[in-house]
């Protein structure tokens, strides 16, 4: 985990690079893209990359980063990948903010999420460069724009300023957009006990037993659902994500059972929480072959929400012949086969307050906690698989700990 601090040293006690410091500087220990702790050391406004004087003015030298550039980091970002929602967007309205005289409260048109600004400086119709929750920045450019203090070690995070959703950051673009490469979205690596020993590539049918689709959060593409539209939602269980299912054997043939998390197929161990979780919920034997499952495994040690449960399973989707199912062939199978499920409820779509609104009903699952969000599914399915999550904001600015794992 990175750290930093300030300490306050007179030009003849400190002398780096050749540069005497004579005011506050900080000493950072980051993590850097390839996950190595790096030191770094610079004073407010830059970090020190090359020092020299001109007479008493000394100068941080500064030059945009390459797509090769090695960012710094104040979190591990080994797993993380860059984020596509990190972009222009059209401010549609400016709304004075709640029990504020200086805040306004920002509005955008191609995307769901609200943003909270000094007042009078954005007007209605202004393009801007968004930067949304979840995004993780490196330190070059956190500093770069001075937002460093506002963030939970480098990650963009949903807040309430006095009542007001703030969910993101409206930055300067000509900053900001080199770099652009080095924008992250943020996931929770799996902690060690959730981990295990993977199958070999040659063991695995990779055509049949696939990673489940990445499902977007509503706010980035508020146009996955149209108005009227007739659509499933089930609460968004906060576990991590497994899939299972029986499938020929490459080499073999033969039907075997296979256990995976979202991003790996893991070989059955004693300790494994996947294949545990499998066992648990799941009559394996009566499984059909040829049919990938998708669930949330949940309950105590797996997330800081526990649903008052122990390693639990539910499913929420299925593959089968290369293709996603519908919800009422899910539930058909599942029923057939004894497979708990998450619960789908039908409704019709109007907007996102709408959605804003289910992520943040109380669980249906326990009395205590929060719920995460929901998931919503277009139940017409026909040529493609639409659907999105909505996290609630209850949950987002809860006290604890806060994970996603997937």
């Amino acid at each position: 985990m990175g750290f930093n601090f300030s300490i306050r040293i007179s030009k003849t006690d400190l002398k780096i690079g050749g540069v005497r410091f004579e005011k506050n500087i900080r000493i950072c220990c980051a993590y850097s893209a390839d996950n190595r702790c790096r030191l770094r050391v610079g004073e407010r406004g830059g970090w020190l990359r090359q020092a020299r004087y001109k007479g008493d003015e000394r100068q941080l030298a500064t030059r945009a980063p390459s797509r090769r550039s090695k960012m710094i980091y104040e979190r591990d970002v080994s797993h993380c990948s860059p984020t596509k929602y990190a972009r222009d967007v059209t401010i549609k309205e400016v709304l004075p903010a709640d029990n504020s005289d200086n805040l306004d409260r920002v509005v955008f048109d191609e995307i769901g999420w609200n943003a909270i600004a000094k007042r009078g400086v954005h007007q209605p119709g202004e393009v801007v460069f968004f930067i949304p929750p979840e995004s993780v920045l490196p330190l070059e450019l956190s500093e770069a724009l001075g937002v460093t203090k506002y963030l939970s070690k480098g990650r963009v995070k949903a807040v309430k300023l006095r009542g007001n959703r703030s969910e993101g950051l409206i930055v300067e673009k000509t900053i900001a957009e080199v770099y652009l490469d080095h924008i992250l979205q943020w996931e929770d690596p799996p902690t060690i006990h959730m981990s295990g020993e993977q199958l070999p590539y040659a063991e695995i049918p990779v055509l049949a037993f696939p990673e489940f689709v990445k499902i977007p959060n509503l706010l980035n593409e508020p146009d996955t659902f149209h108005e009227g539209e007739s659509v499933w939602v089930s609460e968004k269980i906060h576990g991590t994500n497994t899939r299972f299912g029986v499938h020929p054997h490459p080499e073999t043939g033969e039907a075997t059972l296979y256990v995976g998390s979202h991003k790996t197929v893991l070989r059955e161990t004693e300790n494994n929480v996947y294949w545990q979780a499998v066992r648990k919920n799941v009559k394996a034997e009566l499984l059909p072959v040829g049919v990938t499952f998708y669930g949330e495994i949940y309950g105590k040690g797996i997330q800081d929400l526990h649903y008052d449960a122990s390693l639990e399973l539910r499913v929420f989707g299925a593959c089968e012949n290369g293709g996603y199912i519908s919800v009422e062939r899910l539930k058909e199978l599942c029923k057939l086969y004894d497979i708990p499920t998450v619960d789908f409820s039908p409704v019709e779509f109007r907007n996102l307050e709408q959605a804003r609104e289910w992520a943040d009903l109380p669980s249906n699952m326990t009395q205590s906690h929060v719920r995460e969000g929901v998931v919503i599914l277009a139940r017409d399915t026909r040529g493609d698989y639409r659907s999105a999550k909505v996290i609630g904001m209850s949950y987002l600015t809860r006290a604890g700990s806060k994970t996603e794992r997937h």
